[in-house]
């Protein structure tokens, strides 16, 4: 694959421009030759046949493994009071996190 110019300084200056950068001509000049080496680098990729290969979801591979949705039988409303450290009838105590304005 030959090495070709696909983007000019005149265009990268453009885009630094739009984007706000003020380039010196060093730095003109290196990030025209990144841009034609991340393009001449996606027509390598172009070249490649992908015909037969399949669409990758994850590349680890993993599967999800939950548990089966089951039903269980839970705390009891007076164990769960028993067990807090305050209750005010069937309700559970809790300390004031968040105070009103007006407090």
């Amino acid at each position: 694959m030959s090495k070709k110019n696909k983007i000019t300084e005149q265009e990268v200056k453009k885009i630094a421009g739009l984007s706000r950068l003020s380039l010196t001509k060093s730095e003109l000049e290196k990030r025209t030759e990144d841009m034609n080496n991340i393009l001449n680098y996606m027509d390598i990729l172009n070249e490649i046949d992908t015909e037969d290969v399949q669409e990758l979801n994850n590349v680890h591979d993993m599967h999800t493994s939950l548990r089966a949705d089951t039903v269980n039988s839970s705390l009891s409303k007076e164990d769960v009071l028993k067990n807090s450290p305050s209750s005010n009838g069937d309700y559970i105590k809790v300390p004031l996190t968040v105070k009103k304005e007006s407090q």
